[in-house]
């Protein structure tokens, strides 16, 4: 339902036009979603589904994307929406995923970064063995050498 002032009504909340689908989505695919929320003010309610659409905004993001403070906020602002009666395990097990996946890369972040240096250390190592190499090989060579004339006398 249009109501003038750039909303329309899903579900009992007042959505941006530009929205409507996303909340529908919701909706259709997490029917649960909000069947148990308290707050009956529709503005209240209104902030609280911006919050939702907010949060999942954030979910959608890559995890080299987000900071460990933008991840503690969405855990905090998930644990309010639930505290007021949205049903949101199924985007809580989306925020566990991506939590590990953000762990998952900073570990094999720190391991690359590490497998680098050990590379370039046994680069050096490489290098100077290399050098002593040469270095031996041409004395090698010197001594098997034949002498001619003029070295003898």
């Amino acid at each position: 339902m249009w109501n003038g002032d750039g909303t329309v009504e899903v579900n009992g909340f007042r959505v941006f036009y530009s929205e409507v689908d996303f909340v529908r989505k919701i909706f259709e695919r997490q029917p649960e979603t909000a069947t148990n929320i308290r707050p009956k003010n529709q503005l209240v309610k209104n902030a609280y589904m911006n919050n939702l659409l907010d949060l999942i905004d954030i979910i959608c993001l890559a995890p080299q994307e987000l900071t460990e403070e933008e991840l503690r906020d969405a855990e905090k602002t998930l644990l309010e929406l639930a505290e007021v009666g949205f049903e949101l395990d199924w985007l809580k097990r989306k925020l566990e995923e991506l939590c590990v996946k953000k762990k998952k890369m900073e570990t094999r972040g720190a391991r690359v970064r590490e497998l680098d240096r050990m590379i370039v250390a046994q680069r050096q190592v490489l290098l100077a063995l290399e050098a002593e190499l040469k270095n031996e090989e041409n004395e090698a060579v010197s001594h098997i050498a034949r002498l001619c004339f003029d070295d003898v006398v």
